[in-house]
C-alpha cells in the first residue's frame, strides 16, 4: 500500500513539473521570448534576450532556400539536392533533407513569429522572410499537397507529379524511374501501386518525357486558340462587374448628394461669419466638423469611383503574343524548373479516360476570382498530343 502511494505521489509530482514547465514557456511564448526547444534554422538565441537573432552563417542559407522554392520553384528534395551539390551542410553540418527542407518552409518563426501552443505574438523578433513572400511559400506548399502525396517533396523533373488523377483507383499518379541497359526509363505511376504494387492497382505507367511533352504543347496550343475563350471570359467578367456594382452606383449618388449638401452649408456658414451675423466660435467649430465630413465623403466617393471604373479589359494582341513566344521558349530550351512552374501554375490536374485520353484541366479564373476547370483533349497517354477542339 505504501509503495502505491508513493507511485501515486511520484506520478502527480511528474505531473505538476511538467505543468510548470508548459506555463514557464507560454509565458515566455507571451512575451515575444523563443520558449525552449530546437531553434529554427537561421536564427540563434540570444542568451540575454531569449530572443531570436538572424544568424550570421545561417541566414543567407535560409534565404536561398526559401528564393529556390518561390522563385525557381524547386521541390524541397531537388533544393536539399541543390545544397548537397554545393557541399553546404545543415546545423550539425550533415547532409540535407528534403524533410528537413519542407519542416523549415512550414515554420512561421521566419515572418518573426513566435506560435506556442495557443499562444501567438507577431513582430517578436527581426523577420527573415517577409509576410508577402511568406504567403508564396505557403500558396505553393498548398497548391503542391494533395491527401495521398506533397509535391513538395518530389524531384523537379517531374513536372505532373500529382496532378495525374488514376482511372482506376483515384490516387495521384507520382514520379519513378527505372534503369535499363543503356538510360535511365522516367515514368509517371499510380501511388497506390508505388506503394502496395500491382495488387495495389493495376493502372499501367506513364512515359514521362512524353506526358511533359504533351501538356507543354497542350498548354501552348490552348494560348494559340484562345482568343475567343478569353473574349468570352472578359464579356462574363465584365457582365458580373457591372452587376455587383449597381448597388455601389446608389451609394456613390447618395453620397454626391450629401456632398453638395454639406458643401451648401458650408457656403452659408462662412457667408453668415463674413456677414457678421454669426461670430467665429460658432461658425469655425462648425466649418472645421464640416470640412472633416466632406473630406471623409470625398474620399469614400473615389474609392467607389475607382471601384466602378476597374471594369475587366481584355489582354491586348502583343501581350497573348508574349506569352505564346514565352511557352515556346520553354518548351525548346526552358530549365526543368521553368517548365514545371509553366504547367503548375494554369494546370489543375490531368485526367485519363477510359480509353486512355489525356485531358488537362486548366484552371480558369471565374467573375469571383474563384478558380473553375475547363478541360482540353491531349491525346493518347503517352502519345503525341492531338490538336482536337475544347
Amino acid at each position: 500500500m505504501l509503495v502505491q502511494l508513493l507511485g501515486v505521489f511520484a506520478e502527480f509530482e511528474r505531473e505538476t513539473i511538467i505543468d510548470r514547465v508548459v506555463n514557464g514557456m507560454n509565458a515566455k511564448a507571451a512575451k515575444g521570448k523563443w520558449p525552449g526547444g530546437h531553434r529554427p534554422y537561421g536564427y540563434r538565441v540570444e542568451p540575454q534576450a531569449q530572443k531570436l537573432v538572424p544568424h550570421e552563417t545561417e541566414a543567407p542559407i535560409l534565404r536561398e532556400i526559401v528564393h529556390l522554392y518561390v522563385n525557381q520553384r524547386l521541390g524541397t528534395r531537388a533544393i536539399a539536392d541543390t545544397l548537397n551539390r554545393r557541399e553546404i551542410g545543415n546545423r550539425q553540418g550533415k547532409k540535407w533533407s528534403g524533410m528537413t527542407i519542407g519542416r523549415i518552409l512550414d515554420n512561421p518563426a521566419y515572418t518573426g513569429d513566435i506560435v506556442y501552443g495557443d499562444v501567438h505574438v507577431t513582430s517578436a523578433h527581426e523577420a527573415l522572410i517577409d509576410a508577402d513572400t511568406w504567403r508564396r511559400v505557403r500558396d505553393i506548399a498548398e497548391a503542391r499537397t494533395d491527401a495521398h502525396h506533397q509535391r513538395t517533396m518530389s524531384d523537379s523533373d517531374y513536372h505532373l507529379t500529382g496532378l495525374i488523377t488514376c482511372p482506376h483507383c483515384g490516387n495521384k499518379y507520382i514520379g519513378t524511374s527505372a534503369k535499363g541497359r543503356n538510360r535511365l526509363y522516367r515514368y509517371y505511376t499510380c501511388y497506390s501501386r508505388v506503394r502496395y504494387g500491382a495488387h495495389g492497382c493495376d493502372a499501367p505507367r506513364l512515359d514521362a518525357t512524353a506526358m511533359d511533352a504533351a501538356t507543354l504543347q497542350a498548354l501552348y496550343d490552348f494560348y494559340r486558340n484562345a482568343d475567343r475563350l478569353i473574349a468570352d471570359a472578359i464579356t462574363r467578367a465584365q457582365h458580373h462587374h457591372r452587376t455587383a456594382n449597381a448597388d455601389r452606383r446608389g451609394e456613390l449618388d447618395a453620397i454626391e448628394t450629401t456632398i453638395t449638401a454639406k458643401t451648401a452649408a458650408r457656403n452659408r456658414y462662412r457667408a453668415a461669419f463674413e456677414n457678421g451675423t454669426m461670430d467665429e466660435a460658432d461658425a469655425g467649430t462648425r466649418l472645421r466638423e464640416l470640412r472633416t465630413e466632406i473630406d471623409a465623403l470625398t474620399v469614400r466617393r473615389d474609392e467607389i469611383a475607382d471601384a466602378i471604373e476597374d471594369e475587366p479589359v481584355a489582354p491586348s494582341p502583343a501581350t497573348l503574343d508574349r506569352i505564346r513566344d514565352h511557352l515556346a521558349h520553354v518548351i525548346t530550351a526552358g530549365s526543368s524548373a521553368e517548365r514545371k512552374a509553366t504547367i503548375e501554375q494554369p494546370i489543375a490536374e490531368i485526367r485519363i479516360t477510359e480509353d486512355d485520353q489525356v485531358i488537362p484541366v486548366f484552371k480558369v479564373p471565374g467573375p469571383d476570382d474563384a478558380v473553375r476547370a475547363m478541360p482540353r483533349l491531349v491525346g493518347r497517354a503517352g502519345l503525341e498530343p492531338a490538336t482536337e477542339g475544347l
